[in-house]
This record gives C-alpha cells, structure tokens and sequence, in this order.
C-alpha cells in the first residue's frame, strides 16, 4: 500500500514529492503512512492560488474568486494576465499539468481520493472518534498517531487570514485540539511505560490553553498516577484559582471527578491503584455491566469503574443518559459526574412535553434506603420523580450566592407600520429556526444572515420585525448591539467593547471577564454554547468587527444587518435589499401619515426613491401639519435642487443616513475608502445617468485602477450601484446628497482662495 498524498494545506500550502511506502500494519489497524518529501512552494502568490483551489477541490473557482485571493479586493489593472502567470507556474509545478484546467468561469484543479491532507486528516479523525466512543483504546492512538503526523503547523500558514479560510483554519485547529484530548484519554487508560512522558507535553497543552479544563484533567490524572499526588493538586488549585479570577467560576464537573479520585485514599471503592474492575459490585439492573444511574450523581457516592481503570459505562433512559450522551457509551470517571452549566442566566423553562431536571440535593450522602433485600439496599437510589423539583436545604454557599440574572430580552420594540418584506422575511425566518431545528445533534453551528442595503432602505426594521416573530423559539434570550458602523459622528464599537457589553448582559462580572479579545470571545462563546439565544448584530462595520461576537452553539442564531453584504464573514447567507415597491411605498405613506387617497401612482413615492427612512419622514410631516397636503409636498420636493431638506423630521433624516457613510470612508485609514468618498463628491458635480472609471479617473487625477476600485468599494457600502459591468449608478436621494457635497466642497475652496 503506498500514501497517495500530494497536497497539503495542514501548514503552508505545499506539494508533496512523490509517493512513499506505509508502514506494515498491526492487529488489524491502520498503518501509519510514511509521508513523501514535501516540495515548498517559493512564490506567495503561488501558494495563495494553490490555497484557493485546494479550497474547492475538484470545483471550478470563479477568476474573481482568485483574483480577491491573489490581491485582496483590490486588483491590479494586470491581474487578469498576472492570473495567468501564476497558474502556468502552479502547472509545471504539478505531477500532471493537466490536473489544473481553464473550465469557465474559472479554474478547476483535480485532487483524487486521499490526496489532499485534509481530507486524509478528517478521515482519521472520524475513525478516532468511534473508536473512542468504542473504548478500542489501541484504534485510538494509532489513528491519532496518524492523523497528526500529517499536521505541519497551524493550516494556511504565512497566509493573510483576513483573505479566506478563517472558517476552515479555526476548524481544523479545533479538531485537532480534540484529537489529542482523544489521544490523552487512551494514554491514561492503556497505561504503561509512556504514562510520565505525558506529562511534559500536556504540561505544554497547560500553558498553551490555559482554560482548557480537558487537559488539565488528563494532566491531574498523570501526575496522580505517576506517584505525584501532590502536584497533582497544585494543578487543580491553579486552575481554580484562575478560573475564579479570570471568569467568575468554578472549575468543572470533570475536574471536581477527578480531584475526587487524587484525594482518595488507597483501597477506597474505584481507586485505580487497588483492585481495579473487580472492586466495584455488580449492578444487577443492567445486561452490559455496572451503570451510571440516569439520576443525578452524588458526588459522594464513588462511581463503579468497568474496563480499564478511570472509566465508567453510562447506563441508558430512552437511549440518553442523563449527561445527554448515548446510553451505554463508555466515558472517563472524570466526565461521569452531573455535566449541568452554572450559566449566568436561568435558561429557559421546559416545555411540557420535557422532563425537569430535578435540583442536585445538597446531602452529602444518601438517605437510608428501605427494602427485603440486600440486593435493594445495595442498589443505586431510583431517578428522582420529575413532577416537582425538590427544594435545596439552605446553606451558605446557596446563601451567599448571587441572584440569578434575568432572561436578556433586548431587543427593541417591534416596528410600527412594518410594510412588505413578506417574502424575505419568510426565507430569514426559514434559515434561523428552521422546522424541527432546536440546536439538537446533528447541527453545524449557529446560522448568520447578513441583511444588506444602502442607508436607509430598512434593514434594521427588518430585523427587528424578524426578531420579534423568533423571539419564542429562542426562550433563553435575545441580545441585540447596536455597533455604529455607519452611524454620523459616533465611531463604530470595538470588537471588545462589544463583546464587554455582552458579556455584562450574560451576568458575567466585569472583573472577571479576560483583558485580551480572544480569552473574552472564547467566554461568550462558552456562556452561549448550551443556550438557544438570539443575537441581533445593528449595523456593522465588517467581518473583523463580528468574527469575535458569534456564537458557536448549535442553538444559536444571529442577524447581522449592514450596508455591506460582508462576504469575509465565512458561512453566512445574505439578503440584500432594495427600496419598497410602489404598491408598498403607497401603503407606508397611508398608514404613518393617516392620510387616504395616496397609491402607487402619487408623486411623493418616486419623489421619495421608495426608500423607507424618506418614506417615514415624509409621511410625520404630513401627520403633524394637517393643513400641509401630499401635493403641495410633493410640489415642494420637486421645486429644489434637492430633496433632502424636505426629507427630515425629528430625529428622522435622509442626509444624517448617508452622511454616516460618507465620513466613515472619508476617515478611514485605507486609501481605497477614502477614494470612496473623493468619488462620491465628484459624481455630484456631474448629473449623468452613469460614471465609469475612466471617467472618475480624471475627475479625481488618479489613474482608473484606483477609481475602479474606489467604485466598488462604494457599491460594497450600497452608495452606488453597479448597472452592467464597468457601468456605475447611485441612487436620486444618494446623487442629491452628492451634489451637495460637491457643492460644500467648491464653497469651501472659494473661501480658501478668497
């Protein structure tokens, strides 16, 4: 049998040289491959392209796929023929050069069964995984073994992160982080002569993630088992003492097991170094050997270890346990207590066809049992009835214990006279919650929807208006963060300013919540992981201002409203939107003004560009003059050189919407974004149907690939909108405020010469 590697992405992207021989297989388990020399790849841009198709593997990538890649959003007037260098390089690099194919609209590379890492990589993860899950502790470290020979650093490395494979980069590191949690376990249940080598290396894992609690588990059990008892503890008290003052709580329940089982004497019941399986009575309830009742677990009460030692089988009620694992799954006695969150929260009620869980008594051992028998006595007490949850005997911990924080329910008030949409508000509903869906096995991760459009057009009412229609199928919260990404004068948030603002709504103690952004995103996904909780994200800058604030539980949902259709943002589905329909203009205009006779066919709803924020503020004025008719309005809106004066009331304003976006592009440190706005105020001194890019070159003395990228960077914030390639064109409202810049600014020059 011979390794068919010959790309490789864990690490920096590279080929492999060849083929080269596995090692013979033992006991029937798979051999390890001997991996061929591995070929680096000198270009960057090379290596980017071959990222970008092993990305897609056997797809066609689209040219503007690579090209974003290749040159970050920005290419170069020659990147099409550039383009073409760099995959005529790529191709001699190939065993085959026909692997790689010209297939419009874009390029397709052919990777064979077995022939990328990844994919090997994932295979040997899901053989791990069962063989775990099947106690073959052997199968376990082999294919462990395997699987990370092929991992030569973090994937993607010396690659701009912000370009792709966020997504693909955090799970790969994950299943990899798990794969060696796998791995430990089996090393503490075969034993041996390579038991004290754990411990320099999870001793490494320690430091490397230091709120991990898994490995300082493993790391407790190594040392215990190693005759180092008493270092053992120190560990468990460092972890304590940091989980106390980093995040406010305490360790868990695997860690309490597993300080159980150090502090335990020798010859108490299930300790590992006396009589081993043999020890512990037989549960005469169970065919498969002793279980775990489907109760809570005392603590007090030791577990009865089957197997190798440290392992307990998780007896089964309705086929879960009570730790919500299969039944009859074998797991550490580390991870066989009571597995319930201390959120900061009270998680929703259950319904009524759910049982409730009952309170953990505070006993520290159980009450005497009656019964004829022996056998009766010995037994494990039944599972409390779940009519009514007992009541905690007071004591001091529960005393001196904080108040639970409420339910968050943030979420503004759902928004009046809410106009059409009926169709996309249907399809985000669908994606959120669709049927069935409860954040229950089997799901991939908390859906995002990005609701885009120019200023103005309804996006946050649209979310709310969702929102507020999901809020029963997430019963343990709504949180909802305005993060000013376009608003006038007010900076966008920070990611860690908002991830403190959530943090603090979740319960969490502002002294305890880590200084550094990771350590406080690693938390809020931790609170949020076993919630079904929904986040509504308002107007947001871009991806790098929302990668730390999403959620990863399966429960979770978020909306994301923004000018930007936010491509960056790995795994999200986007809605744009565009202005309402006459017919849904019309209906706007009647229901907020109180005014009859307004259709489709009425001035004021071109006059308007059929854009809601225009709408509503036409719409208050006609409600509070009643003496002020929609004609004469409508006359007064077509009489001046703009509309936007007409088109503000209150705290309502067209001009404020788009003067948002305009100064955060003219203050932004790219230069793309302030060739935006230099654009934005030339279009206004032309009135033309559309600009190009040569055109705006000369406006702005710049050559046309600086204005062709400043275009699209305006129709990436929806200022302008792109009709047919190379043909640009801004909405009226938007080409108002334009010339009124274009304006300002000819005033302001005067004034500098006079």
């Amino acid at each position: 049998m011979r390794c068919g590697l010959r790309f490789g992405l864990l690490g920096a992207p590279v080929l492999y040289d060849g083929h080269a021989p596995n090692t013979p297989a033992r006991e029937g388990i798979q051999p390890i491959p001997v991996l061929a020399p591995v070929r680096p790849i000198g270009s960057v841009k090379v290596r980017t392209l071959l990222a970008a198709l092993l990305l897609e593997p056997g797809r066609v990538v689209p040219v503007e796929a690579l090209k974003d890649a290749l040159w970050g959003g920005a290419p170069p007037a020659s990147a099409q023929a550039s383009l073409h260098n760099h995959v005529a390089r790529l191709r001699r690099l190939l065993d085959d050069p026909a692997r790689l194919r010209a297939v419009p609209p874009g390029y397709l590379l052919r990777v064979g069964p077995g022939e990328l890492d990844v994919h090997v990589f994932h295979a040997h993860v899901e053989r791990a995984r069962a063989a775990h899950a099947n106690q073959d502790w052997q199968r376990v470290l082999a294919e462990s073994a395997s699987a990370l020979a092929l991992w030569r650093g973090a994937p993607l490395t010396g690659l701009p992160p912000e370009t792709f494979g966020y997504a693909f980069t955090q799970r790969l590191t994950e299943a990899r982080l798990l794969l060696l949690d796998w791995r430990y376990d089996a090393e503490l249940c075969v034993g041996g002569p390579r038991l004290p080598s754990l411990i320099p290396e999870l001793t490494a894992l320690t430091a490397e993630h230091p709120l991990r609690e898994s490995y300082h588990r493993q790391l407790m059990l190594a040392l215990h088992r190693t005759g180092r008892r008493a270092e053992s503890l120190a560990v468990h008290r460092d972890l304590r003492n940091r989980l106390l003052d980093e995040l406010g709580v305490e360790p868990g329940p695997a860690i309490r097991a597993a300080h159980m089982e150090v502090l335990r004497l020798p010859g108490d019941l299930g300790d590992p170094g006396d009589a081993g399986p043999q020890a512990a009575p037989a549960d005469p309830t169970g065919p498969s050997g002793p279980a775990v009742s489907s109760g809570p677990v005392d603590p007090a009460r030791p577990v009865s270890p089957v197997g190798p030692a440290g392992f307990v089988r998780l007896g089964s009620h309705r086929g879960l346990t009570a730790h919500g694992v299969p039944g009859g799954v074998v797991m550490p006695t580390a991870l066989a207590i009571s597995t319930d969150l201390k959120l900061p929260y009270v998680p929703a009620q259950p319904t009524s066809s759910s049982t409730p869980r009952p309170a953990p008594a505070p006993a520290p051992a159980p009450a005497p049992r009656r019964g004829p028998s022996a056998a009766q006595t010995s037994a494990p007490p039944p599972p409390p009835t779940p009519t009514a949850p007992s009541t905690p005997t007071p004591s001091a911990a529960s005393a001196s214990a904080p108040p639970p924080v409420p339910r968050p329910a943030q979420l503004p008030p759902r928004p009046a006279h809410f106009t059409g949409r009926t169709a996309v508000a249907d399809d985000l509903c669908r994606t959120l919650a669709p049927q069935g869906r409860s954040g229950a096995e089997g799901a991939t991760g908390a859906p995002v929807v990005v609701v885009h459009g120019m200023p103005g057009v309804g996006k946050s009412a649209l979310a709310l208006h969702v929102a507020h229609t999901l809020r029963e199928r997430f019963p343990d919260g709504q949180l909802y963060v305005d993060l000013h990404g376009g608003t006038a004068d007010v900076p966008p948030l920070a990611p860690a300013q908002a991830l403190a603002a959530l943090l603090r709504d979740l319960g969490a103690d502002p002294r305890s919540v880590p200084e550094q952004p990771d350590g406080a995103a690693a938390l809020l996904r931790s609170l949020l992981a076993p919630t079904r909780t929904l986040l509504v994200l308002d107007d947001a800058e871009g991806a790098a201002q929302l990668r730390p604030l999403l959620p990863a539980g399966p429960g979770c949902a978020v909306i994301v409203t923004s000018r930007s259709p936010l491509t960056a943002l790995d795994g999200a589905r986007r809605f744009p939107l565009a202005p309402l329909t006459g017919g849904e203009s019309a209906e706007l205009l009647r229901a907020v003004s109180g005014r009859g006779g307004l259709d489709a066919g009425h001035p004021l709803v071109e006059l308007t560009g059929r854009l809601p924020l225009a709408l509503r503020a036409v719409a208050a004025r006609l409600a509070a003059r009643r003496a002020l008719t929609p004609d004469l309005l409508a006359a007064q809106l077509a009489a001046g050189e703009s509309r936007l004066p007409q088109l503000e009331y209150d705290d309502l304003s067209v001009r404020r919407s788009l003067a948002g976006a305009h100064d955060a592009l003219r203050a932004s440190a790219r230069e793309t974004d302030r060739d935006a706005a230099l654009v934005l105020r030339r279009i206004g001194a032309l009135d033309l149907p559309t600009y190009d890019a040569p055109l705006l070159a000369r406006l702005t003395a710049t050559d046309e690939r600086r204005a062709g990228a400043a275009l699209d960077r305006l129709v990436d914030v929806s200022l302008v909108e792109e009709t047919a390639y190379g043909q640009y064109a801004p909405h009226d409202l938007v080409k108002d405020f334009a010339r009124e810049l274009a304006v300002a600014q000819t005033e302001t020059e005067a004034a500098g010469q006079g």
